[in-house]
């Protein structure tokens, strides 16, 4: 993959404060990019602004709940202009999981993983992206899931969240060709991140194997370094982008195997 200079570029990371969206802030700080890191827990986003600063020093950070959508025009605004007038990278990384198999989810929990997984990044795109397209210059991520791309076993909401995202971006991608404004999809897989530790509200996490799950330190260079490239897609690994082209190749006999997995039948 080819290496992404960030030199001059304006960068906001959302859901920066740990995982892969720190790793994801420090990566375009040591490309050159001046970052903006947003996220709610302020003690942990000065940590990783700290870490950016030793890269770039007028790095800058928003604390703020993307979960209070009608907030999002404000943060759009006070990034931009911390910024200097202008974003030229967004990288959508703020969300929230949602661990619950479909007879126990309730409405509330199907809406509120909507609003932070979908509506979220939605509006915030759709706040930065006429001053992209006025400077035909940008590039927008949006990190989706393999949940989508492979079984949303006891993950249904949240699937269905990350899978309305994936399909915003594939209009993004097709409508801003011809423009300097370029849309991706980044799909990272099993993630050694906090992501996937007991939460209030989810189901006990599914089991991870060290030996096989990837670190945050790795998946977030990767997100990073796919700014190099122009291609809509990336995985997070070669065995992730397998597993999906083995479910679209046929998903009938894929989501059959998972049946006798997950149900035994």
């Amino acid at each position: 993959m080819a290496a992404w200079n960030g030199t001059g570029e304006r960068v906001v990371v959302t859901g920066a404060s740990s995982g892969i969206g720190a790793v994801a802030a420090v990566e375009a700080a040591k490309a050159g990019a001046t970052v903006c890191l947003v996220a709610r827990r302020e003690d942990r986003l000065d940590e990783v602004l700290a870490e950016c600063r030793e890269h770039v020093p007028w790095c800058q950070k928003v604390v703020a709940d993307l979960s209070q959508l009608a907030l999002i025009d404000d943060v759009a605004a006070e990034v931009t202009e911390l910024l200097g007038g202008g974003v030229d990278v967004l990288v959508n990384n703020a969300g929230v999981p949602k661990r619950r198999g479909v007879r126990d989810l309730t409405p509330e929990d199907v809406e509120g993983v909507m609003a932070m997984n979908y509506f979220s990044p939605v509006r915030l795109t759709l706040a930065l992206l006429p001053g992209m397209l006025e400077r035909d210059h940008g590039d927008i991520v949006n990190v989706s899931s393999m949940g989508v791309h492979m079984v949303a076993y006891r993950v249904g909401a949240y699937s269905a969240s990350k899978a309305a995202l994936e399909m915003f971006t594939e209009s993004l991608h097709v409508e801003l060709a011809g423009t300097g404004v370029r849309a991706h999809l980044f799909i990272p897989g099993t993630t050694l991140t906090e992501f996937s530790t007991p939460k209030d509200g989810n189901d006990a996490p599914f089991p991870l194997d060290p030996a096989t799950a990837a670190t945050a330190e790795q998946v977030g260079a990767e997100l990073i370094a796919a700014l190099g490239e122009d291609r809509m897609i990336t995985y997070a690994t070669e065995r992730d982008e397998a597993t999906s082209a083995k479910k679209a190749g046929d998903p009938n006999a894929f989501l059959a195997d998972m049946r006798k997995i997950f149900g035994g039948s």
